[in-house]
């Protein structure tokens, strides 16, 4: 029995030295390439701030990955349930940060689960968001009036509902300006944001009005409601007060500044007295004009001058002052 024993262990010790060897070479000929570490096969870490964007068109799926925990990952899984239907929408590279899923219906709920996967296919724990997607009430009897400060947007209002508002540029595009919980907004205007957001072929200001609610991480949206604004609608007030003043230099004319904010300038037009029609001499963006052309020595006695305020379209009414030159 010990002749048995000891031959036992001397074949199991050979057998652990040739199998000793064998990994120590597998191993020194594995780091030739690339050598694999517990780092490799651990659970990445899980997506960050998933959130769920619907509209009437679509589902907008976001979210965030840490950039340093990006080198460690390869690609994202994203899947959605409804009821106890699972459907995988994609894998998408480490890079996207973003989703639309257009294949839903109003009044359902779905669940969004989103993995984060590294080149070994080691999956981080799931990260879910819910959404019940809701046709929203859209805006009804929208009105419009023109402030001093530039447009002021009202309708009836819904307590429960936030409201959206947009403008449309000239490309068609939904620029959002703001969001109230109120029945009303003032769209704060210059001339050079209504001209950034007018087409000369289209003059009208556009408005596009939308209802939302948000519950989490979640947001839904309705489709909307546009109303356009003609151009002709903004008329600025006519310069007042003028006054004016004539030496050798010239023609100097003042008058008090008017109260919009969106007008673009003032016209100044001059006529002789024996001409018929007034013509335009220039443009001026502060109250004040100098005409170089007639001065106190001029042997033409009166001189007629119109002022007018430049709207984005159309020009306020006209003020019209009579220059003389006194003689002796």
């Amino acid at each position: 029995m010990k002749m048995f024993n000891d031959k036992y262990s001397l074949s199991s010790k050979k057998n652990y030295i040739c199998l000793l060897i064998f990994l120590l070479i597998l191993l020194s000929g594995c780091g030739r390439k690339a050598d694999p570490t517990m780092e490799d096969y651990l659970q990445p870490e899980p997506v960050q701030n998933l959130s769920l964007t619907a509209t009437h068109d679509k589902i907008l799926i976001t979210w965030n990955y840490p950039e340093k925990a990006k080198e460690k990952i390869k690609s994202f899984l994203i899947e959605r349930q409804n009821n106890s239907e699972i459907k995988v929408l994609g894998y998408y590279d480490k890079n996207t940060t973003s989703l639309q899923d257009t294949e839903f219906q109003f009044e359902k709920t779905y669940k969004y689960r989103i993995f984060a996967i590294t080149p070994k296919g080691i999956y981080s724990k799931p990260t879910e968001a819910v959404i019940t997607t809701k046709k929203l009430q859209e805006v009804e009897k929208i009105n419009y009036k023109i402030t001093l400060h530039g447009v002021l947007l009202s309708w009836t209002l819904n307590d429960s509902l936030v409201y959206n508002i947009y403008r449309v540029n000239k490309n068609n595009e939904k620029i959002k300006i703001g969001s109230t919980d109120k029945d009303f907004f003032l769209d704060e205007l210059l001339y050079s944001t209504i001209n950034d957001f007018t087409d000369p072929l289209m003059p009208e200001l556009s408005y596009f009005i939308t209802t939302s609610i948000s519950y989490g991480s979640t947001y839904i949206e309705s489709k909307g409601t546009n109303i356009k604004i003609p151009l002709d609608s903004f008329i600025p007030s006519k310069p007042e007060e003028v006054f004016w003043a004539i030496n050798e230099h010239g023609v100097y004319i003042s008058w008090k500044e008017v109260s919009e904010k969106w007008f673009k300038g003032y016209r100044i037009y001059r006529k002789g007295k024996n001409e018929k029609e007034f013509r335009p001499i220039g443009e001026t963006m502060i109250p004040l004009f100098f005409d170089a052309d007639y001065n106190i020595n001029k042997k033409e006695e009166t001189i007629y001058y119109r002022i007018t305020t430049i709207g984005p379209l159309k020009e306020s009414e006209p003020v019209e002052i009579k220059v003389e030159v006194q003689s002796g």
